[in-house]
């Protein structure tokens, strides 16, 4: 939400969720587009980062905004999709 914000996106503050519902799937990622992971904390989508390219993404980790890599175990074992806002 913050980031968008800042980049001059008008989007509602939502959970990872609600996020997905508002996107689109994408095969081949672009810089900004939305990395989903399922069954992290919960059932079903719930976590959302910030593609930054080169197979990294920026999102909110335990306790503070990090990049992160897609080829991580955990993250690659979370992976659902890439989506794109509409």
């Amino acid at each position: 939400y913050y980031a968008y914000k800042q980049a001059g996106y008008d989007v509602s503050r939502t959970s990872a969720e609600g996020f997905y519902s508002r996107s689109y799937y994408v095969d081949k990622p672009a810089v900004g587009d939305l990395v989903f992971f399922e069954n992290t904390y919960k059932r079903g989508i719930s976590h959302v980062g910030i593609y930054l390219g080169n197979n990294q993404f920026i999102h909110a980790g335990n306790d503070k905004v990090e990049i992160s890599s897609l080829n991580n175990s955990y993250y690659k074992k979370h992976f659902d999709s890439f989506k794109r806002f509409y």
